[in-house]
């Protein structure tokens, strides 16, 4: 078998380690016989935010949340996500699951970016994925862009997602996997490997793809236009200072220029008559 699962610290909601347990059974059937590999790292630290699981493949980062929900899904970029048409669906302290991952796949491009490691593959192609237990239906409002890196499924059809996901830019070998697992100081996780997968179920879909501004942006579009926001934050603080202290001399100088021309045809009377009026 070629699902390689490790952890870095225990959950203590037995949902969500029943949930994990469920996606390692459900992956067998695309890794079960196969030559190629996954490696899966459960709950793990990366730039202070703790992420429920990060997969890696041969051609693909995937950062995914795992939501212990069922049912028909409501979501959208930025507004609430409901279950059956009631019931919220957490996005941890964020206000829905998509703004979670977003917010949890640039803390781990950071990592790496602290850390110096993977600097020849093309990070900004990570991926974000929902996992939730069972999905009878979707409607999702989301843009163009988005959906180039950012899925949701449940258990069931997660083995279809994960093992479509071929992105330009990643090239990753075992060994790399294995340095992360050792730097992480990563524990190797088992689990019930005689448990059967689940049927696959059709989720019928009425998703809405919303225009984006930008779409030909590929998978690193929000991490991109995170960076972006930051670099242009903190030129506008550093240039404000500038501007007024060159402001101000330029309208010192205008100021004495005038005074300057006045004196030339006045004299000495025409600065008096600046001070006490004429």
């Amino acid at each position: 078998m070629t699902i390689h699962a490790y952890y870095g610290d225990v959950s203590h909601l037995k949902n969500e380690q029943k949930m994990f347990e469920d996606l390692l059974t459900q992956l067998k059937l695309h890794w079960g016989n196969s030559e190629d590999w996954i490696y899966l790292f459960y709950n793990t630290m990366w730039s202070g935010q703790e992420v429920d699981v990060i997969a890696f493949t041969k051609e693909a980062i995937i950062v995914i949340d795992l939501k212990n929900y069922s049912g028909n899904l409501v979501g959208s970029e930025n507004g609430e996500w409901q279950i059956n048409g009631e019931l919220e669906v957490q996005g941890g302290s964020q206000i829905n699951p998509f703004v979670q991952i977003r917010k949890n796949r640039f803390a781990v491009l950071e990592w790496f970016k602290s850390a110096e490691l993977f600097t020849d593959q093309n990070l900004g192609f990570i991926s974000g994925c929902i996992i939730l237990n069972e999905l009878s239906s979707t409607q999702m409002d989301l843009s163009h862009s988005v959906r180039k890196w950012f899925y949701v499924t449940d258990i069931a059809n997660s083995v279809d997602t994960l093992s479509r996901l071929h992105t330009k830019g990643i090239s990753l070998a075992s060994d790399d996997i294995l340095y992360l697992v050792n730097k992480l100081k990563l524990k190797e996780y088992s689990w019930d490997q005689g448990v059967a997968p689940r049927e696959r179920n059709l989720i019928q879909s009425d998703d809405r793809d919303t225009p984006s501004d930008n779409s030909r942006d590929q998978s690193s579009a929000p991490i991109k236009y995170t960076l972006h926001d930051q670099m242009e934050k903190k030129f506008k603080g550093v240039l404000a200072p500038y501007l007024f202290f060159y402001g101000t001399v330029i309208i010192c100088l205008a100021i004495a220029f005038h005074i300057a021309n006045g004196m030339k045809d006045e004299g000495v009377g025409y600065l008096f008559s600046l001070i006490f009026g004429r």
